[in-house]
């Protein structure tokens, strides 16, 4: 968000510039950590929350693979197994209906 001087300033992106993948970065984390909080009330809102947040959180981290490669490919691995953990745990307990 700020003017860092840490990565290269000609990179070429594939949406935008660095500012915006900084405030995209932010909106995602903060979208996140609702979907964190959301999930540990147990309800079934949080685990939609939570696929979707993780989701585009992969889709962000492989566009942003020309800043920074491995770390976007590890995070892009942690969405995926996230997204499996979500979408085939939690229902243990619960009696059908």
């Amino acid at each position: 968000i700020g003017d860092s001087k840490f990565f290269v300033n000609d990179q070429k992106y594939i949406l935008s510039g660095l500012h915006t993948w900084g405030w995209v970065s932010l909106i995602l984390g903060v979208l996140l950590l609702f979907a964190a909080f959301s999930l540990w009330s147990g309800g079934l809102y949080g685990r939609v929350v939570g696929i979707v947040a993780a989701s585009l959180s992969a889709i962000a981290a492989l566009l942003s693979i020309p800043a920074y490669p491995f770390w976007s490919l590890a995070i892009f691995a942690i969405d995926i197994v996230i997204i499996h953990q979500i979408a085939t745990r939690g229902t243990e307990g619960r009696r059908a209906v």
